[in-house]
């Protein structure tokens, strides 16, 4: 497929999550540090500070069962969304719910979870300082060894959840057997690129791809939908989705936070290797782990792609050791 094929994408946009216990769900959302922004029946939209109007819906499970029901993407043009309907197995162009409105089309990946495109949202205003848990409200300035920049102005915080200012990206452990049909199916379809590769030094065969959107010459996260080969061949299953906080104090103070409230960290406070970016992981009241990250890589056009074979230290270069929790997606509690 040629790139004029694709579907051109902008942002990752937001997340669809259906809980068993939906308000005890939603207690855990707000301690994350998303706010609810409308509540429709069996449905509600939380968002962070930035533009989207949403980030991510949290709905009623029609079973006992958690179930992820994937990611909505932004795309370029309504020409875009038109490509979107003529791929096999796509929806007609709809009306989308929720704050924002738009138009979508959603298809089905080869692990059979839904991915929904969308234009014309009405996006909020931009906020003129980010939000953070400094009483200042401005975002805090490093005093370094040699450099010390911040003079005569003091650090003081207040305790809280981390305000998340958008989501960040998503993905999925899928079998071994179907991890490059996978990759090859999401990079054919829209204009999604790998960053970095994991690969197993025994086979040569990737393992964990990163994928960012491709902007051209314009910087972008480094991730924002990643895909790991389980080497059991076991069902396909979502890993984490991971919504960005500002800066690390307000990063820590929201750990905090959601340590007295009682939750279940699944691995945190570290840096990743891959993305470079501080992270967090949490276990919602569903089982569902959630990321805290900040200070992630940007990559654009000029940024080569890596591959780096599998290591006990590829995953983290500080913090405690990767719990078997983290791997397997499940939590020991």
């Amino acid at each position: 497929m040629t790139a004029a094929d694709k579907i051109k994408v902008v942002r990752l946009a937001a997340v669809h999550y259906q809980h068993p216990d939906l308000e005890s769900a939603c207690s855990f959302l707000r301690d994350f540090g998303l706010s609810e922004v409308r509540r429709e029946d069996k449905r509600i939209y939380f968002g962070g500070y930035g533009r989207d109007p949403y980030l991510y819906i949290a709905e009623q499970s029609p079973t006992a069962r958690r179930a992820f029901l994937g990611g909505t993407w932004a795309v370029d043009s309504l020409d875009d969304l038109t490509k979107a309907a003529s791929k096999p197995g796509a929806s007609a162009i709809l009306d989308a719910e929720g704050p924002g409105g738009g138009k979508k089309v959603t298809l089905t990946d080869p692990n059979g979870f839904p991915i929904t495109f969308i234009h014309g949202q009405a996006l909020k205003e931009p906020q003129d300082h980010p939000a953070t848990r400094a009483l200042d409200k401005e975002s805090p300035v490093m005093n370094h060894a040699l450099e010390k920049p911040r003079q005569g102005r003091f650090l003081r915080f207040n305790k809280g959840p981390s305000p998340v200012h958008k989501l960040g990206h998503y993905g999925y452990i899928v079998p071994k057997d179907d991890f490059i049909k996978t990759r090859e199916w999401y990079q054919s379809l829209f204009n999604l690129v790998t960053s970095d590769s994991v690969f197993n030094p025994e086979t040569g065969e990737d393992s964990t791809s990163f994928m960012h959107i491709d902007l051209g010459e314009d910087f972008t996260d480094h991730h924002s939908l990643f895909l790991g080969a389980n080497p059991t061949n076991g069902k396909a299953f979502v890993h984490h989705s991971s919504f960005e906080i500002n800066d690390f104090d307000s990063q820590a103070l929201g750990h905090n936070w959601l340590t007295e409230k009682g939750y279940t960290n699944c691995w945190g406070i570290g840096r990743h290797v891959l993305g470079s970016q501080i992270f967090d992981y949490w276990f919602d009241t569903s089982g569902n782990i959630l990321e805290h990250y900040s200070d992630g890589d940007l990559v654009n056009k000029d940024v080569p792609s890596t591959r780096s074979p599998e290591a006990p230290d590829s995953l983290h270069i500080w913090g405690l050791n990767v719990p078997l929790s983290f791997i397997t997606g499940q939590s020991d509690s």
